[in-house]
């Protein structure tokens, strides 16, 4: 069987892993950071950090080693005489970093690659502009529908952006579920990005992931900052989940996901599934489709 690769390039970052169709699983992962684009970030971009900007080759480097070993493991698992390059299924949100990943794969690697666009998923999409949603929303989605039988569902990513989305029973035959659209809420790392770039007299903080909630009241202007932006967060989004379970119910599960998805888990109440990589697990679903389709 053909190897199939799930890349998910996210405004924070590159996410790559192996999608094991016969085992319904994502493999082992490579995550490749991003770093804002101002000046005091650029120069920390480099060791130790390992963090690149989007549009800087670089990164490619870090990518490499991991296609090698995939390549290797295709070659021994392989009963061709020729290995079928792998095929890769990319969902993206950048458009920068994304041609310089096509143009890697296919001219270093000979991948097949494959950009993923709403008209690709089994979704209905009931909203204005349905090619304007990022797909990394409409493949969390996709694969937080096989995670409970329950419709409707809110979908949570919480990464440099919080998406609050809301996912309900398909009016279409050929659909897996539609999705109805959202609440878009930025991040702590966002948050405190902004208010060093609007506020003169504020200082510009490192992005910090979301820790909990910091005790208050804050002692400095530093400790203030991250208390507003961790409560700030916390507090959207159990307002956000709250207006839509008095719309919809009570017991609407959520499906929580993100770099800051187990820290939002302790503030909202259940149901509540913790899944990990939701945007790969959609990719996996697509593969998954697309494969019986050709058989």
């Amino acid at each position: 069987m053909q190897q199939i690769l799930g890349v998910d390039i996210g405004n924070s970052g590159l996410r790559l892993a192996r999608l094991d169709l016969s085992q319904g699983r994502v493999g082992e992962m490579l995550r490749i950071n991003w770093c804002p684009a101002n000046s005091d970030n650029i120069r920390r971009c480099g060791q130790p950090s390992r963090r690149f900007l989007p549009d800087d080759p670089a990164w490619l480097d870090e990518l490499d080693p991991f296609l090698a070993n995939l390549a290797t493991d295709n070659l021994a698992t392989t009963t061709n005489a020729t290995p079928i390059p792998p095929r890769c299924l990319l969902s993206s949100v950048r458009r920068d970093a994304l041609q310089l990943l096509q143009q890697h794969l296919r001219q270093r690697w000979q991948h097949t690659v494959q950009v993923v666009t709403c008209d690709m998923l089994p979704l209905q999409i009931e909203v204005e502009f349905p090619q304007q949603v990022g797909i990394d929303r409409l493949l969390a989605a996709l694969a937080a529908l096989q995670l409970t039988p329950a419709r409707p569902l809110v979908v949570i990513q919480a990464g440099s952006a919080v998406t609050v989305d809301l996912v309900s029973a398909p009016k279409e035959n050929n659909a897996e579920g539609c999705f109805e659209g959202g609440a878009i809420v930025p991040g702590v790392p966002m948050m405190l990005r902004l208010l060093g770039q609007a506020a003169d007299l504020l200082p510009q903080l490192d992005a910090d992931d979301l820790l909990g909630l910091p005790a208050l009241p804050g002692k400095n202007t530093e400790q203030a900052m991250r208390c507003g932006t961790a409560s700030a967060l916390v507090g959207g989004v159990i307002h956000l989940v709250e207006r839509y379970r008095h719309e919809y119910g009570g017991e609407l599960p959520i499906i929580l996901s993100g770099g800051d998805g187990m820290r939002l888990s302790p503030y909202l109440s259940p149901p509540v599934i913790v899944e990990d990589h939701l945007v790969h697990r959609g990719l996996l679903r697509l593969a998954q489709l697309t494969e019986r389709q050709r058989h």
